[in-house]
This record gives C-alpha cells, structure tokens and sequence, in this order.
C-alpha cells in the first residue's frame, strides 16, 4: 500500500512538474482559434515596439487610417469624445518623451490573437514597460491591450494601465 501511494505521489509530481507547451491553432470555418505568432501577432508587437522607440510612422503603419483608441475608459455610443483616432494621440506621446533619458523599454510581454468563429479577430497584449527620467528616476508598469484586427491592420485598440506614471512625465 505504502509503495502504491509512494509511486503515486511520484507520477503526480511528475506530471505537474511538467513544462507546457505555447499551442497556436488555426480556426477551421464556424470555429475559434486563439494564437501566439503569426502576422497579426507580429503587428501588434510592432505597433507596440514602434510606440515604445517613438517610431510613429511605424506606430501609424500598423493601424487602418480610421483606426480608433479609446484609453482607460469604457466606451459608451452617447459620448462621442472617448474614442478619438490614433494621430490625435502623438503629440502626447512626444511630450511625454521629454524628461525620458532614451526610449521606453518594454520588459515582459504576452500578446494573443483571437479568431471568432465568424473571422473576426480580435488581439491581446499584456506588456511591461519602464523608463528611465533624465533625473535618474525609474518607473515601470503594466498596459493591457486589447485590438481588434481586420485585413491586416489594427482597427481599434483599447489600452487599460495606471496613469500615475505617465502622469508624472506630462508635468
């Protein structure tokens, strides 16, 4: 009995010691699929590169021309003035960049892509960003993302995070 619970214990170990593996599917017709690579995972990793270096063109590029962003809140249709497009947001980029020493570092990442069973497409990203001040003070958080993805753009994206850092570099 004693060595039936032994070698029980043992297999359990085992089995949730186990590493598991990143499994990207691909949705068939009337299916969902979710994903880790591919190219709509490769945009959102480039629109978020492309913010965190200050490379707007880049940033831009990854994003349909009426591509809407609404951050930290929750869009209602009656309020028409949370959602606003993405070129409407690089001038505060630019500003918060200048007590920056360099650009923002992106830390960790998740990123996903969801593929509903009618096609649509729809993306997350879990990112970790620090930056350096010119003053030496180092800051970090963390930005959910949420995009939506049509024909090989982004057509809305949906950024939650705390503001108290980036508050502080508007200042």
């Amino acid at each position: 009995m004693k060595k039936t619970i032994l070698v029980a214990i043992i297999a359990t170990t085992l089995f949730a010691c186990k590493q598991n593996e990143t499994k990207t599917e691909t949705a068939a017709a009337g299916t969902s699929a979710v994903t880790t690579s591919g190219p709509d995972v490769d945009l959102m990793k480039k629109a978020a590169e492309s913010w965190a270096s200050g490379d707007w063109a880049g940033y831009l590029s990854c994003y349909a021309d009426t591509a809407l962003s609404v951050h930290n809140a929750w869009a209602v249709t009656t309020d028409t003035t949370i959602a606003r497009k993405l070129p409407s947001y690089i001038d505060l980029f630019k500003k918060s960049r200048i007590p920056l020493e360099g650009n923002i570092k992106i830390d960790n990442s998740i990123y996903e892509v969801v593929t509903m069973p009618d096609g649509s497409k729809y993306g997350h990203a879990w990112i970790g960003v620090s930056w350096k001040t010119k003053t030496g003070v180092v800051s970090k958080t963390v930005i959910f993302n949420s995009y939506g993805i049509k024909d090989g753009k982004i057509t809305y994206e949906w950024p939650i995070y705390d503001t108290k850092e980036f508050d502080k570099l508007t200042k």
